[in-house]
């Protein structure tokens, strides 16, 4: 029998349909460009798509960010719809035609209510969870291609390892995807890891009263190779802890967040920035209790860098963490808070400077409302997100994010040994001259216009990424860190 739920994570565990009744009946366009004079500066956000639910759509992206695949195209999960009601895996253009490719129906052989998002593999697949399903109703852990052929990789069971999972496993440096889910044996959340030779599962730490409760977010690998983990209960204070553990499953140190100003229920990712640091938030805490962006050092100290609602129109209980685009700033969304209360897109730098860039307005026009987690940036420079409600059926958007960033190269794991193939995303790369590692020429082959794989040169070192294309030369999201 599953253990009793706290309500904060009730509140997490299932989409409650939030419906705003002035908005009946109204009729609108599925594509219609917004502006918000009234932030800073004036962000042009697009809706790409409406979420109709039904057999051929889904409904309420529940804790989604969007990943983009090889083929240059935007993938993703919804809660609900689709033939069974039970959630869907889709594909969306950049220009907006989305194709529903997989309907998850429950059962022994496929997952109920993916929640979290994708993780996209170095072999080019998408990794994910549902949070039921599977043999035992508990949930799943799958592999899906781009034509959404799906595989059950793992189905959880609270007798013998994990239960109820909400988010992707991220792929480690050895290969291996590691992950969470927020119950199992003692019902306190456990990290798992999937070995990619062979698909074997295995639990390689389980959490405590004491180290936390009920893990929502994936893991995150630092460059010192460790994992870093939210759980979002328990600890010191009962609000929340960050773990980092080896990958063989050793407890290195714990964070307590001591709740109050110091910040509450962490259920977002960290996000390591080129200074060594992880940045993160928590949904509820800082001095005015609807939640913080934090800074977190590899030592696991804790620095509050913005407490939400201190001033009308700023958000309320931000999304999963936040996103590190290509200008060096960390971009978030809150679900709720901002001009309308329907949630605000926003950023900050590592420094702590805090920008609303965004409120979603439901109010009167059927738009956008409730933006639960990050956008992700495309390797075109544009930012793509979702919103679990909103819409012209209130099932939920698509949307982008303009703000002038210009292209670049992107890869699922930046990191690797000299001699390992590396899968490298980008924009018109059938022309691709030159690929350099810190600025050391590398072998690659040209895959297709999205995407080619380069081999890390011997001697290379760590640094970005750069490929010469016919448009130019395009630099890496990040820097690229060769393991020795």
């Amino acid at each position: 029998m599953r253990r009793s739920i706290p309500a904060e994570v009730i509140a997490v565990h299932r989409p409650a349909r939030r419906v705003n009744s002035n908005v009946k009946g109204i009729i609108l366009a599925a594509a219609v460009v917004l502006l918000a004079g009234s932030m800073a500066g004036a962000q042009t956000v697009t809706t790409l798509y409406n979420f109709v639910g039904g057999k051929t759509s889904g409904a309420n992206p529940w804790y989604v960010t969007l990943v983009q695949g090889t083929n240059g195209e935007l993938y993703g999960t919804t809660y609900n719809g689709g033939s069974k009601g039970m959630g869907t895996f889709f594909e969306l253009t950049t220009s907006g035609t989305f194709t529903l490719l997989h309907s998850f129906v429950g059962g022994a052989s496929d997952g109920e209510n993916p929640s979290g998002g994708l993780t996209l593999g170095t072999d080019g697949n998408f990794y994910g969870t549902t949070q039921q399903g599977g043999t035992s109703s508990q949930g799943v852990v799958f592999k899906i291609t781009t034509a959404g052929v799906i595989t059950v990789l793992h189905s959880f069971s609270a007798v013998f390892d994990g239960s109820f999972p909400y988010g992707p496993p991220i792929e480690g440096t050895d290969g291996n995807f590691y992950g969470t889910a927020s119950g199992g044996k003692g019902q306190d959340g456990l990290v798992y890891k999937i070995t990619t030779s062979s698909g074997a599962y295995s639990t390689i730490y389980t959490f405590t009263s004491t180290t936390g409760n009920y893990p929502i977010a994936p893991p995150t690998q630092g460059t010192d190779g460790y994992l870093y983990i939210p759980a979002s209960l328990g600890g010191l204070y009962e609000c929340g802890t960050v773990v980092k553990i080896s990958t063989a499953g050793v407890l290195q140190s714990t964070f307590d967040f001591p709740c109050g100003a110091g910040g509450a229920f962490p259920i977002g990712p960290l996000v390591q920035a080129s200074n060594g640091n992880f940045y993160s938030t928590t949904q509820d805490g800082g001095t005015n209790g609807k939640g913080t962006i934090y800074q977190l050092t590899t030592s696991m100290n804790a620095t509050i860098l913005h407490s939400f609602g201190a001033l009308f129109g700023d958000g309320e209980y931000p999304g999963a963490g936040l996103l590190l685009a290509t200008d060096g700033n960390y971009y978030g969304s809150a679900a709720e808070g901002g001009k309308y209360d329907d949630g605000i897109l926003f950023n900050t730098t590592v420094g702590g400077t805090y920008t609303d860039l965004y409120s979603f307005n439901n109010s009167s026009n059927l738009m956008q409302m409730s933006p639960l987690s990050p956008p992700v940036q495309d390797t075109n420079g544009t930012l793509y997100g979702v919103t679990e409600f909103g819409g012209t059926d209130n099932e939920g958007t698509i949307y982008s994010l303009n703000m002038g960033l210009p292209a670049f190269v992107n890869s699922p794991l930046f990191s690797g040994k000299e001699g390992a193939s590396v899968l490298i995303l980008g924009q018109h790369l059938t022309g691709a001259s030159k690929v350099t590692f810190n600025g050391l020429p590398a072998d690659f082959t040209v895959k297709s216009d999205t995407h080619l794989s380069a081999t890390v040169p011997t001697g290379a070192s760590t640094g970005y990424i750069e490929v010469t294309t016919g448009s130019g030369v395009v630099k890496s999201r990040k820097v690229f860190v060769v393991q020795r």
